[in-house]
């Protein structure tokens, strides 16, 4: 069993933090983790590489989580393989800074979507240092039946239509978006709500931004009414319907765990996304997001109820086929032991289940 070093931010996102936690305690291999940041075991990527070099010589290899972590493991001139898993989309100085890298060490790069691997081999990173893992969905986390005490707590009422902001508030999410679409929304009939998570660091930027709606009382926050720790899951069973407004890459596990709690979705079309959704098939979508076209697909899905059961069902299908857990897992797992061994790595993509050759999608 390859033992493993993850390094990480303090204050991680939510795909990477969910992540981190499924490969440490599902057993899948020895681990340890050390996080980088204000409150974390390294206030600085500074120290962080310092004293990383004599904690990875009881380790087979680091996993880094970011780019600050990439930084420490590879600064700390320890010899062990590296796997780089980026919490962003790379940026071009971020891609040349991988070729550099790949040129001299070991590195491994885990994709989330085959948009970002596309990215990276096009601009010369070495396709065979590229590997495609989509993140993993928990479905024991996930409640399909809706919960009327939950969505009082929240501020919202039975008869409410409940549209939830997917995910946290990062740049590329465009939550203002979201926010906009749902105010239409409410004055045209004002049992049109949103509830959003509040996390995330542009969640104070939303925040302020709602507060300018007229009416203000449309808008419900999570993190005010349920406490800080509230996770995303939870929220799922107080919604009747998903926004994702993202006009940039942005993670996509918040837009798989909505898919397999089998809510309809209305998105807006960019690459990242229309690797999970595809129009009238998983989701509606709109080519801009403005809120006026969102408002009209929301608008389309409350007048046909066929429609909606057909794509809820169609991206519940999709999320246990290509996110399941126990696939993200397996990979990862094989990832590690291949380098363990210094094999060349090469990830497989497991072929499609009975769902989707049944709803004739192979």
């Amino acid at each position: 069993m390859a033992s493993v070093l993850h390094v990480m931010p303090a204050e991680p996102d939510y795909q990477t933090r969910t992540a981190v936690c499924q490969l440490t305690r599902q057993q899948s291999h020895a681990a340890q983790v050390r996080t980088i940041g204000r409150g974390g075991d390294f206030g600085t990527p500074l120290l962080a590489t310092l004293k990383l070099r004599r904690e990875t010589e009881l380790f087979d290899l680091i996993h880094a989580w970011g780019g600050e972590a990439l930084f420490a493991a590879i600064a700390c001139g320890a010899r062990r393989p590296v796997v780089f898993t980026p919490t962003r989309f790379p940026t071009y100085h971020d891609i040349r800074w991988l070729r550099a890298v790949a040129q001299v060490r070991d590195l491994q790069i885990v994709c989330t979507t085959d948009t970002m691997r596309r990215r990276l081999v096009q601009r010369g990173v070495p396709i065979e240092s590229c590997h495609l893992i989509r993140p993993g969905v928990e479905f024991a986390r996930i409640s399909r039946r809706r919960n009327d005490a939950l969505r009082a707590r929240l501020g919202l009422g039975p008869d409410d239509y409940v549209l939830l902001g997917a995910g946290e508030s990062l740049r590329g999410a465009n939550h203002h978006a979201t926010i906009l679409a749902a105010a239409v929304l409410h004055v045209f009939d004002p049992r049109y709500k949103l509830l959003m998570w509040g996390r995330g660091p542009l969640a104070p930027a939303e925040r302020a931004f709602g507060s300018q709606m007229l009416p203000v009382n449309f808008l419900a926050w999570a993190t005010d009414r349920l406490g800080t720790d509230v996770a995303f899951e939870q929220l799922l069973a107080a919604a009747d319907a998903v926004l994702v407004t993202a006009d940039a890459p942005v993670p996509v596990l918040p837009i798989a765990v909505c898919m397999a709690a089998a809510l309809p979705i209305v998105a807006v079309v960019t690459p990242t996304v229309s690797e999970l959704l595809e129009d009238r098939h998983t989701a509606l979508m709109v080519g801009r997001s403005t809120s006026r076209a969102l408002a009209r697909r929301v608008l389309d899905l409350r007048e046909d109820p066929r429609l909606v059961w057909s794509i809820c069902d169609m991206a519940r299908t999709e999320a246990y086929e290509y996110f399941a857990m126990t696939r993200f897992v397996d990979q990862h797992r094989e990832l590690y032991e291949q380098l363990a061994r210094g094999q060349r790595v090469q990830i497989l993509q497991p072929p499609p289940g009975a769902g989707l050759r049944f709803h004739a999608r192979v």
